[in-house]
C-alpha cells in the first residue's frame, strides 16, 4: 500500500456513510427477486442521506469529521442491530428494552472514547475504514451485478400482455375493479369460518350482479392471479420470454403496469389505483391517481421495523411505527375515499385492492380497530369472520354510492385467493409474516378448494345479465365484449399453482382436482 493509500484511509471519515449503506444494502440483497432496483433506489438514498445529515449534526460536537463519522458508525450499529441481537437472547418485551438501554449506555461510553488526538484518530480511522469499507464496496458490487443479471431477464410488461382491441367513447361506462384479498367461496365461508354469506350474496344479487356459485382463481397467490386477471392472460407467456424462474418482479411489473390499466388510459379514462402496503399495488406509475395512506415502500418499512427508532414508533403507536393500526386506519380511509370518488362526474376506471378479509386481522365486525391482544384471543375464524362482515358492510355502502352517482358504472366484485388452509399459515397477526412455503401441487382436494375458491360477483353497468364466470381470467374479456366493443373469445376456465418459489412459471394444473 503507498503512502498517498495509507494517508487516504487514516483521512477518509467513511465509517458512518458504510455502516448505513452496509445495513440497507443488507436488507435488499436477499430480496432483490421482489424488489427491483427502481423501488429500492430511493430509500437507499434517503438512508444514506439521513445518515449523512446525522453525521453533520455530530461535526460541531465531535469536533472533526473523521470523529463524527465514527461516532455515526457506532450510533447506526446500535439503532440497526441492537434490536436484532436482543431479540435473539430475550423474549419478554420488558427484557429487550432493558438490554437495549444497556446496549446504548455502552455506545455511549465507546462513543465518549473515539481518541481525539491526531496520531490515535488517524489509526482508528484507518482501522474502521478497512473493517467496513471493503464490505460496503462489495455489497454495492454484488448489487450492481444483480441488478445487471436480473434486469437482462425481465420483459416489459407491454410486450408479453397486449393491449386489448377494443373502443370507448363519452357514453362508455365507468368501470370498478375491486379485489378483496382472501375473500374465500360461500362454500368455505361456512364449512371453515362457520360464517353464513347468504345473506350478502343475496344484497348484491338484489342490486342486480350476478354471483357464481362456484369460482376458482386461476393461480394461488396474488402476484401471479392479479396479474393474470389484469392482463386476461395466463402467465405462461412471462416463462416464454425467459423470466428467471425465481424471479417476482415480472409479475409484480406486469401487474402494476398491466394491459387494463393501459386500455384505459389510451382510451382518455382517468385511471385510479388504490392499494394496499404491498409494494406491488402501493402504487402505480401508470395510473392518473393513487390512493393509499401511510404505506412506505416495502423496504423503508422493513428498516424501519428492525431498527430501533421503528421499534420505540410501534410501542408508542406513532405514525408509520404500528403496521397494524395503520392497516386498519388505512382500509377504512380508502373505503371512504372510494366513496367521494364514486360522485365525480368524469370518466374513470378504479382499481381497488383491499388487503381484508387477509391477515393481519386488525377489523372488528363494527369497523373499530382490533386490538392484538384480542386479535390472539379470538379463533381464527372469529378474527377473519369478522372482517368479512367488516368487508361486506363497506362494499354494500360503497356500491350504493356508485349506483347513485352522476354516471353508469360496471361492477366487478372478486378475491384474487382464497384464504390459507390450516395448517399452511405462519403469524397472522403481524404484517407480512404470514405464508409458508407449501408443496402446492401435492395438496389433498380440500386443502386447494379453500385456497383456490373465491368470491366473484359482476354488473354490467346497463344492467343486462352478466355471466356466472367460473375464473377471474375471463373478467376483462366479458366486460369489454359487453361495453366496449371488444371481441374476445372467451378462455377455458384452467387452475394453476406455481410449483416451488424458485419455479413460479412452472405450473400444475389442479383443475381437475378441485372440480
Amino acid at each position: 500500500m503507498t503512502q498517498t493509500d495509507q494517508n487516504l484511509l487514516h483521512k477518509m471519515p467513511a465509517a458512518g456513510l458504510s455502516m448505513a449503506g452496509i445495513f440497507v444494502l443488507t436488507l435488499w440483497q436477499p430480496n432483490t427477486l421482489r424488489l427491483p432496483w427502481q423501488e429500492a433506489l430511493p430509500t437507499i438514498a434517503v438512508t444514506l442521506g439521513l445518515a449523512a445529515l446525522f453525521i453533520a449534526l455530530l461535526r460541531p460536537l465531535a469536533g472533526s469529521w473523521r470523529r463524527a463519522s465514527l461516532i455515526g458508525a457506532i450510533w447506526t450499529a446500535w439503532c440497526a442491530y441492537g434490536p436484532v441481537a436482543v431479540s435473539m437472547v430475550f423474549n419478554a418485551p420488558g427484557w429487550r428494552w432493558a438490554a437495549l438501554a444497556v446496549l446504548a449506555l455502552f455506545a455511549w461510553d465507546v462513543s465518549r472514547k473515539v481518541p481525539c488526538g491526531e496520531a490515535d484518530l488517524a489509526k482508528v480511522t484507518r482501522l474502521t475504514n478497512i473493517t467496513l469499507l471493503p464490505y460496503a464496496l462489495m455489497l454495492v458490487t454484488i448489487a450492481l451485478y444483480n441488478v445487471a443479471r436480473f434486469e437482462s431477464t425481465r420483459p416489459e410488461p407491454a410486450t408479453v400482455f397486449k393491449l386489448p382491441q377494443a373502443r370507448a367513447d363519452a357514453n362508455s361506462p365507468d368501470v370498478w375493479h375491486i379485489i378483496m384479498d382472501r375473500y374465500g367461496d360461500a362454500e368455505t365461508l361456512r364449512n371453515v369460518y362457520g360464517h353464513d354469506n347468504r345473506p350478502f350474496l343475496d344484497a348484491l344479487r338484489a342490486r342486480g350482479f350476478t354471483v357464481s356459485d362456484t369460482a376458482f382463481s386461476n393461480y394461488q397467490r396474488t402476484g401471479h392471479s392479479v396479474t393474470s386477471t389484469l392482463n386476461a392472460s395466463y402467465l405462461d407467456p412471462l416463462g416464454q420470454a425467459g423470466a428467471n424462474p425465481a424471479d417476482w418482479v415480472p409479475l409484480y411489473r406486469a401487474l402494476a403496469d398491466n394491459a387494463a390499466l393501459r386500455f384505459f388510459n389510451a382510451a382518455g379514462y382517468r385511471t385510479i389505483y388504490s392499494g394496499s402496503w404491498w409494494n406491488t399495488t402501493r402504487r402505480s406509475d401508470s395510473a392518473d391517481t393513487n390512493i393509499n395512506y401511510r404505506a412506505l415502500p416495502e423496504l423503508a418499512q422493513l428498516m424501519l421495523d428492525q431498527t430501533a427508532i421503528g421499534r420505540a414508533m410501534a410501542a408508542l403507536r406513532l405514525p408509520y411505527g404500528d403496521t397494524r393500526r395503520e392497516q386498519c386506519e388505512r382500509t377504512r380511509r380508502e373505503f371512504a375515499q372510494l366513496r367521494a370518488v364514486a360522485q365525480s362526474g368524469d370518466r374513470k376506471y378504479v382499481f381497488a385492492h383491499f388487503l381484508v378479509p387477509h391477515p393481519p386481522y386488525v377489523l372488528n365486525a363494527d369497523g373499530t380497530c382490533r386490538d392484538l391482544a384480542v386479535a390472539k384471543a379470538a379463533t381464527r375464524a372469529q378474527n377473519y369472520a369478522g372482517q368479512v362482515e367488516y368487508a361486506n358492510r363497506e362494499l354494500l355502502a360503497l356500491i350504493d354510492r356508485i349506483l347513485a352517482g352522476p354516471r353508469k358504472a360496471t361492477i366487478v366484485l372478486h378475491a384474487d385467493e382464497g384464504p390459507w388452509p390450516a395448517p399452511y399459515f405462519d403469524n397472522e397477526h403481524e404484517q407480512g409474516q404470514d405464508p409458508v412455503a407449501v408443496d402446492w401441487p401435492n395438496l389433498d382436494r380440500a386443502a386447494l378448494r379453500e385456497k383456490l375458491g373465491i368470491l366473484m360477483a359482476i354488473r354490467h353497468a346497463d344492467g343486462a345479465p352478466a355471466p356466472a364466470l367460473q375464473s377471474p381470467v375471463n373478467i376483462y374479456p366479458v366486460v369489454l365484449n359487453h361495453s366496449f366493443g371488444g371481441k374476445f373469445p372467451l378462455q377455458p376456465d384452467r387452475h394453476f399453482v406455481f410449483n416451488r418459489e424458485d419455479a413460479l412459471y412452472t405450473f400444475t394444473d389442479v383443475g381437475g382436482k378441485i372440480r
